[in-house]
């Protein structure tokens, strides 16, 4: 038996334990600090080693192998700032000779290609940036080997950053066919060279922040009045293979960036234009009709979508975790293959529930904030479905967490399509998003080909599907403005909370689909904790919280109550744009605070706030805030 330890160091940390080719627990490091996309370069008792040796079953000491993988090492600029660890970590010894680090596209590759099930297949990663080298190769090295080359004094004279890597894996082996390079330059955030870098440096502009991705995956897909100011071939040069152009940059985003849907447009037909042309690249140099797709890149529905549609590829395998936190499940894969001489394709991965068990939520305690246990005919799941159909919007709160950036039933917000009037916008506005934004139907496999024309399956929300015509009025609100829906397909297999819900919803006569979102609230990570699931429902118009053993009616009205900071508190802020943080602290204790009741308490001293509100209670218990 082999047990392998993956560690992820980087932006979207993460921590993910395999063992025997299966994997057992992943874990990003955002969902136990709070901090969303949390990461940093080097190895940190914030990675959540404990937490995922936890959920896995398993401790350190029954490890067998131990590998991490450095995104931002670079050769001979290790130290000051950007060690390799931290002085005080201490979950294991890096110089450990269980240690190996891997660098970044193999580990995306392994990841796509560990959880697909094939025995052989192309395997396609793009990304930003991947590891950076003197000889651009991939590695798997012991650690000692490798701080050892990035600590060593030798002349740099040039560098190469993995930009697109092609790889043929069979059973186990990866071979390197092709690999692309970033092109360096003072100005990475307007200069493109690739796929990636046109779908950031745009999403950046239009939305003036960092991970607007999906803001512009959905902006692409809204109608425009008017003539296009831009168009794909302005920003593609044809060719084998398509160059990305410059100078076309001189654009005006507007205040609105609704009115900028003519340039997300032409953005994500390039894009698409190039992933295709990489794809179609990957599967002639493999030999390979079958390909797995992993890093940022394949997000991208839209992207996968067309990928799919290729008459050269026969079936595309995308993970859960495309992006930087699967690199720790690859590097676990990894390892698995390094010492075992003969490992033997598993199962494909079809469920991400790979987190954290739910916290249990009793009636005293959901009770202690305002909710109310629910009763009736019927056990949990008919009960919750009837409320489903009859229009309610629930949370959804109970088992594993999910691995990956989608919610997919166990941490996620429900409603029906036609039950619930005006579904999407009504979740739009519980999660604090643009009203244009789209929302995930989730169906039961057997029933997808009646609504929906797509993919045979989607568990992971990778792919678009478009609504078959006679139940485009039906599915109205499940639908985005471009006539497509990011599908989520479910088994009683893989999915059998959300494949008992949707059950229940057929025997009621109702449509046999429901509406999924994540749940939580803007700029936080998906919600993992009992006080932080209650606090959201309650501050919002969330109807009922389902949980594994009960359904609980969200409190009617706000517990509300004047607060003050205790005397000698102090409020403060530090850092700017998105990463401002506000603070309240005393010489006992420093305690993060809610934007706008740190600018409440700074104007008038005292603000009014419900007392079960998110970090509220905590803040009263600890004294730093009192009632006034």
């Amino acid at each position: 038996m082999t047990t392998v330890l993956g560690i992820h160091c980087g932006h979207e940390a993460s921590v993910a334990v395999v063992r025997d080719g299966v994997l057992l627990a992943a874990l990003q490091q955002e969902r136990v600090t709070r901090t969303k996309y949390d990461g940093q370069e080097c190895l940190s008792n914030r990675l959540p080693v404990p937490q995922v040796l936890a959920a896995a079953g398993t401790t350190l000491d029954e490890v067998d192998v131990i590998v991490s993988s450095f995104q931002a090492a670079g050769p001979s600029a290790v130290g000051l700032q950007r060690p390799l660890f931290t002085a005080d970590f201490d979950h294991f010894d890096p110089f450990d000779q269980r240690h190996l680090v891997v660098s970044h596209h193999l580990a995306h590759a392994a990841c796509a290609a560990g959880l697909s099930g094939f025995d052989t297949c192309a395997v396609l990663v793009s990304d930003s940036a991947g590891t950076t080298s003197r000889d651009g190769a991939d590695l798997c090295e012991p650690f000692a080997k490798f701080h050892a080359r990035y600590t060593a004094d030798e002349p740099v004279t040039s560098l190469f950053t993995e930009l697109r890597s092609v790889y043929r894996f069979t059973a186990g082996r990866f071979e390197l066919l092709a690999r692309d390079f970033s092109v360096p330059h003072n100005q990475p955030d307007v200069y493109m060279h690739g796929e990636a870098s046109l779908f950031d440096n745009v999403a950046r502009y239009l939305f003036r922040k960092e991970h607007a991705h999906g803001q512009l995956m959905a902006l692409a897909g809204l109608p425009f009045p008017d003539r296009p100011r831009l168009s794909s071939s302005d920003i593609l040069e044809p060719g084998e293979p398509p160059r990305v152009r410059n100078g076309w940059q001189r654009l005006r985003a507007h205040q609105d960036p609704v009115a900028d849907a003519d340039v997300a447009a032409a953005v994500q037909e390039a894009f698409t234009e190039l992933v295709t042309h990489q794809a179609r690249r990957a599967v002639a140099l493999s030999g390979q009709r079958r390909i797995c797709c992993a890093g940022g890149v394949f997000l991208n529905l839209t992207g996968n979508t067309a990928i799919h549609g290729l008459d050269q590829v026969d079936e595309i395998y995308v993970p859960s975790c495309p992006h930087d936190a699967g690199i720790s499940v690859g590097a676990a894969f990894l390892g698995y293959y390094h010492r075992e001489p003969a490992p033997v394709a598993g199962e494909r991965v079809r469920a991400d529930f790979l987190g954290r068990d739910a916290d249990e939520v009793t009636v005293v305690t959901a009770a202690a904030r305002g909710f109310t246990e629910t009763t009736g005919d019927g056990d949990l799941a008919r009960r919750a479905a009837r409320a489903l159909a009859g229009g309610a919007i629930v949370a959804r709160y109970g088992g594993r967490a999910e691995f990956g950036p989608r919610a997919l039933g166990n941490r996620s917000i429900l409603c029906h399509p036609v039950g619930c009037q005006d579904a999407r916008a009504r979740l739009n506005t519980i999660k604090g998003r643009q009203w244009w934004r789209p929302v995930a139907p989730v169906v039961r496999g057997q029933d997808v080909d009646t609504y929906f024309d797509g993919p045979a399956e989607s568990p992971f929300m990778n792919f678009n599907f478009t609504v078959r015509p006679e139940h485009r009025h039906l599915l109205a609100d499940a639908v985005h403005l471009d006539g497509t829906a990011r599908v989520q397909t479910v088994t009683e297999r893989d999915n059998p909370a959300m494949y008992r819900l949707l059950t229940e919803i057929a025997a009621l006569g109702a449509v046999p689909v429901l509406i999924n979102t994540s749940l939580n609230g803007p700029g936080e990570p998906i919600l993992e904790s009992t006080e932080d699931v209650l606090g959201f429902v309650r501050r919002t118009s969330v109807d009922l919280l389902l949980t594994a053993t009960h359904l609980f009616a969200s409190p009617d009205k706000p517990d509300l109550v004047d607060v003050t900071p205790r005397p000698g508190a102090v409020l403060a802020t530090f850092g700017g744009g998105a990463d401002r943080r506000y603070l309240i602290s005393d010489a006992d204790a420093t305690e993060p605070v809610d934007q706008d009741l740190f600018l409440a308490l700074c104007r008038d001293q005292v603000a009014t706030v419900d007392r079960h509100e998110r970090r509220v209670g905590t803040l009263l218990e600890m004294g730093l805030l009192v009632e006034y």
